[in-house]
This record gives C-alpha cells, structure tokens and sequence, in this order.
C-alpha cells in the first residue's frame, strides 16, 4: 500500500468514526460554548488521542483484540452509560440552580489543559471502538505487512478525529460567543438533557 492510499484510508476511518454526532459529541460542543475554544480543543485532543490509541491497537494486534473485547461485555456500555447520566445530572443541577445571567459575553476560558483527562476517559470506555477499527484494518491485509504504511493510517485516522472533533468546539465557542445568555442557558440545559438519554439508551441497550 503506497503512502497516500495508507493516509487516506486512515483518514476515512476517522472520519467515519468520528462524524456520527453522540454524547461526546455533544459534551465537545458544550465544552466549546462554556469554556472558549483553547480548554475545547484540549477536551477534542483528548477523543481524538484515544480514537488514535484504539485505531492502533487495531493495526498491531488485529482480529485477537474482538474476542477479548466480547467477553468483558457489557460492562463498558454499563460505565459509559452510567458515566454519560453522571455527568448530565451534574450539568444539569448546576444549569438549574444558576438562572441565566442577563448580560451576555465570551465564554470563561479555563484550564488549557483541563478537559482533556475527562474526556480521554469518558472516549477510553467506549472499546466498540476497537472492534470497528479492527474491522477496517482486516480488510487491508498490507497493513500487517507494512509497518510504515500501518503508521500512517493510525496517524491519518487520529487527524481526521482530531479535525473533526475541532469543528465541534469551535462551533460551540462561536455559539457561545454570539448566542444571548439565556439562548445559552436553554441550550446547555437541552444538551445536558440529550446527553443523558444517550447514557439511557446505552445501559438499556447494555442490559437488555
């Protein structure tokens, strides 16, 4: 495989990944709206870095990494999803007890660095994955065989997850910055609200 195709391919994947908009997808854009765009981008580095992490995983040890995955579930849905819920009642605790402010202004930017361990996390016990990118990988045998093409689809798939995860904060930062504060407030709380139904759905579809 030439390094092109091996780039683009991994590119795809992540995209592919990446795209379909859930909970961390919607966590992203909150991310981006409260905070401002350089503590977002930490969180979106975060996703990113472990969609980079699986996708290799899934390069070097291959079809071996399903079966293991299948046994363990369904408890990384049933943390996820409790985790998912976890965080929607505390956002949306806290978007009940404040009332939205009258004033409007930009987003209060916090730590550079300080979603990125959270949403690392709330990305790492989610190992379906694995599974998907292994999926990908089985169907491009020269990957095993070729090392520096295999590294440029894990490098082509954690850049496309990082773009695209990007593209969310920096929609929620420009969202934050020109909403009205209480435009603001409803759209946090709606999220909070959303977030939680996709944490419901996932112990539902866990434990069913």
């Amino acid at each position: 495989m030439n390094p092109v195709t091996a780039l683009a391919s991994g590119a795809l994947a992540g995209f592919a990944i990446a795209v379909p908009v859930g909970a961390i997808g919607v966590l992203l854009i909150q991310e981006g709206m409260r905070r401002g765009i350089r503590p977002g981008l930490a969180a979106a580095a975060g996703v990113a870095s472990v969609d980079a992490l699986y996708c290799l995983i899934a390069v070097v040890a291959g079809a071996a990494v399903a079966p293991l995955i299948a046994r363990i579930e369904p408890w990384p849905a049933v943390v996820g999803g409790i985790a998912l819920v976890g965080i929607a009642a505390l956002g949306l605790r806290k978007g009940f007890s404040r009332p939205a402010p009258a004033s409007g202004g930009p987003p209060v930017e916090g730590s550079a660095l300080g979603g990125y361990p959270l949403f690392f996390g709330l990305t790492l016990i989610n190992p379906a994955t694995v599974v998907y990118f292994v999926a990908i990988a089985t169907g491009l045998a020269d990957l095993h065989d070729e090392p520096f093409a295999a590294a440029l689809f894990v490098v082509g798939a954690g850049v496309a997850s990082l773009a695209w995860q990007t593209v969310l904060v920096a929609a929620g930062a420009l969202f934050g910055r020109r909403a009205t504060p209480r435009v603001q407030h409803l759209t946090v709380v709606v999220g909070y609200v959303i977030v939680a139904g996709f944490g419901v759905a996932l112990l539902v579809r866990a434990l069913a």
